[in-house]
């Protein structure tokens, strides 16, 4: 019974709401860049359907390279600040041991 009282402890249950909210608002602007690519690819390839098998392929090829660019450019940005984190905790162990050579 302890242990499920620890794991229940280690949840995050704020942290998995406030990421499921997020996630919902993320769905939201994807939806809606969704009608506006189709949009914009109707527009450039007019045919008498605006939801040609050729304009929904394009589409989707667009928009799965936009997300492979933007997720590559987010976990650079997260490697990076990873790396300063790790740099400033060291340099923060350095002064502390600065301070406690009594």
């Amino acid at each position: 019974m302890s242990d499920f009282k620890e794991n229940i402890e280690k949840l995050n249950i704020r942290g998995i709401v406030m990421s499921s909210v997020m996630t919902a608002f993320g769905l939201v602007v994807a939806l809606t860049w969704k009608d506006a690519i189709n949009g914009l690819v109707a527009r450039i390839l007019p045919s008498s359907n605006a939801d040609s098998l050729l304009s929904l392929f394009i589409t989707a090829a667009a928009v799965t390279l936009l997300v492979v660019i933007l997720a590559s450019l987010a976990l650079r940005i997260n490697r990076r600040l990873e790396g300063q984190l790790e740099r400033m905790a060291d340099q923060l162990e350095k002064m502390g041991d600065l301070f406690d050579r009594d």
